[in-house]
């Protein structure tokens, strides 16, 4: 079935545009009020309101009363029009793209929100808020321009100069009241000739023409008007009789504009269901030209410290580089505090396995990923004690006890995307002589992180996510003072008759060789964010999510965890999660993907607590995560999928 277009508005600018639209393929359903006033009527479809039918040119739109009459004109090949001026049919039809073409000086109630694709003629939209384009109706060399952002020149209210005629070829009501008609469109008159009166409270009024010419437009006869309502037009080109039965110029090339609009929107919207990727809180795909160049580079580096010749230092220097970079990104004491690792994981393990013994007690959250807890489940079983609260450090200082020796919790959530205070977390532990150990696997690079002045022990980094580094590559960042075994031990470059791996950092939690061509691209990653600013990529993010959250979160049936009406945006990263009813979630994953091409992630991201908290055990969740390349034209597009589906 061809696709539906709705337009607002059935004027004769109007007309040229549902013209264009319908020798295009498109159907048209135009909506109207009960009592337009077109001036052009020969040339607007409009007229159909009174007289069932209206012809122009060689179409013909017809009145509908019902969505099912509507349609039987349409599948015909016609334009229908419906009495609609508030859009009330739209919730029920589901257009594929909305024009409103009223032509009013300000929005009459057009939302972005109302079809996938949404275009204003004129002045009184702003692309890229409340529409997607605007057309540019101003007579001149921009006219039928699409406009994605900003607004179209203001109208000035003077008409455009046609063989030399302005504003006197316009004609205004000179009073309130009912107008009665005395010459007809097409007619040849005379400046001073009465073309129509105005019938008032205080007699009969008469309505001069302004200029010799061919009455082109004249409001249709006993139609109310207020004072200086636009009644009339006269067209000083007395040989241009044709014009009167025809679509004009000005018309065809909005038309024209809004064609354009809709097909190249469309066009992106299905460049984007070939693929939309919204799993940056797994992984970050979205690498900067100067990560793929460090790593390609450093794949040509020697072994780090495992030599002496020019290829080894070479690997050397870049990864002392990297420390460095790391050390100053994150506020770290000494470069030589940083260590790497094979990702947040193994960061992870060596923090909590290197530091905590037997009979100590650990503190965490219920907010946690797997990645914590299953290494503590295991020191669990081996003898420490473990409590595990609310993310915040009043719940955490009423579960301190004389043997708490680590407290370790998240920054941010995986799932619902909410960041916690981690700097009274670490004031907290500091007073209390307690380890904090972070893990910043969803906030490093999007949040500004400070060993310092977040009062952090030990800082675990995923290198693969938003400091957009590659798979494979993490680390950690320890205070001087903080002790920890080695997870693995062997191969460090240097005092190799030891029996014992060395103690001195960072070599004492790197035994083997380094991932050399990851290290050095998460070094350019870094880079870049700090070039670009960590608060521009954050704001960014943020108002992806808030975009994303006000177009669904009044979807039918849906949930969204985490996050309320009143939540601050400025304390989350860019990820939601949701469920539709009681549909699965790997259900509603399959169908995004498979139907729409967007790829989101489904189940317990492994982060079980997080789901018994919220009880969804069983069913899961749909998480969506944006990065800051992310568009808002993708956030849209992903915002009308699941609307669809749930209404679905």
């Amino acid at each position: 079935m061809k696709e539906l277009v709705i337009v607002r508005g059935g004027g004769d600018i109007a007309t040229g545009t549902i013209y264009k639209l319908v020798k295009s393929g498109f159907r048209v359903l135009v909506l109207e009020t009960a009592a337009p006033s077109a001036i052009r009527r020969n040339v607007a479809f409009s007229e159909a309101v009174y007289d069932g039918i209206s012809k122009v040119e060689d179409m013909t739109c017809r009145l509908a009363a019902t969505y099912e009459e509507a349609e039987k004109i349409m599948e015909q090949g016609d334009p229908a029009l419906m009495i609609d001026p508030e859009g009330k049919c739209l919730e029920h039809l589901k257009p594929q793209a909305l024009v409103d073409a009223i032509l009013a000086k300000k929005n009459l109630g057009t939302r972005r929100d109302m079809a996938p694709v949404t275009i204003g003629l004129g002045p009184g939209f702003t692309a890229g808020k409340d529409v997607d384009a605007v057309i540019e109706t101003k007579r001149g060399h921009r006219l039928g321009r699409v406009i994605r952002e900003g607004k179209a020149i203001a109208n000035t209210g003077i008409p455009g100069v046609i063989a030399g005629v302005g504003k006197d070829r316009v004609i205004h009501s000179p009073e309130a009241g009912i107008l009665r008609n005395v010459c007809h469109i097409t007619d040849t008159v005379k400046k001073g000739q009465t073309i129509a009166r105005i019938e008032t409270e205080h007699g009969t009024v008469d309505i001069p023409a302004t200029i010799d010419g061919l009455l082109r437009g004249l409001i249709r006869d006993q139609y109310p008007v207020t004072k200086g309502f636009k009644i009339a037009d006269i067209d000083p080109r007395i040989e241009e009789y044709n014009n009167c039965f025809t679509i004009s110029d000005k018309a065809r090339c909005i038309g024209g504009g809004v064609l354009e609009a809709i097909l190249t929107l469309q066009s992106e919207r299905e460049t984007i269901k070939e693929g939309l990727y919204a799993d940056y809180a797994a992984t970050n795909p979205a690498k900067p030209r100067q990560v793929k160049e460090a790593v390609w580079k450093a794949m040509s580096y020697g072994n780090a410290g495992r030599g002496v010749h020019r290829a080894s230092l070479a690997a050397s220097r870049n990864i002392f580089q990297a420390r460095q970079t790391a050390a100053e990104f994150f506020q770290c004491s000494r470069p030589e505090q940083v260590s790497f690792t094979s990702g947040i994981t193994a960061s992870l393990n060596i923090a909590l396995k290197g530091i905590l013994n037997p009979g100590d007690h650990v503190i965490t959250t219920y907010m946690e990923h797997n990645s914590v807890l299953r290494p503590l489940y295991e020191l669990e079983k081996e003898g420490i004690s473990l409590t595990i609260t609310s993310p915040d450090a009043e719940s955490i200082a009423r579960e301190i006890r004389e043997n708490t020796r680590m407290v370790v919790m998240a920054h941010g959530s995986n799932v619902t995307g909410e960041v916690f205070d981690i700097q009274n977390v670490g004031k907290l532990c500091r007073e209390n002589g307690i380890v904090f150990v972070a893990d910043t696997a969803q906030t490093a690079g999007i949040f500004p992180i400070s060993m310092e002045k977040d009062n952090i022990d030990v800082l675990c980094f995923a290198g693969h996510k938003a400091l957009l580094g590659s798979q494979g590559v993490g680390g950690l960042c320890v205070r001087e003072g903080v002790k920890i075994r080695p997870l693995l031990t062997g191969g460090s470059g240097f005092d190799s008759f030891s029996r014992t791996h060395p103690e001195r950092m960072p070599e004492a939690l790197e035994a083997g060789t380094l991932n050399g061509p990851g290290i050095a691209g998460l070094e350019a990653g870094i880079r870049y964010l700090m070039s670009e600013g960590l608060d521009q990529i954050r704001m960014k993010e943020q108002e992806n999510i808030k975009l994303f959250y006000q177009l669904i979160k009044n979807i039918p049936d849906i949930r969204i965890y985490g996050m309320r009406d009143d939540s601050d945006f400025t304390k989350r990263t860019a990820v939601l999660s949701c469920n539709l009813g009681s549909y699965s979630s790997s259900e509603v994953s399959d169908e995004l993907a498979e139907r729409f091409g967007i790829q989101t992630r489904s189940g317990a991201h492994c982060a079980p607590l997080v789901h018994e908290h919220y009880k969804t055990k069983e069913q899961g969740m749909v998480r969506f995560s944006f990065g800051y390349d992310t568009t808002e034209e993708e956030i849209r597009f992903a915002a009308d999928a699941l609307n669809q589906l749930a209404v679905e």
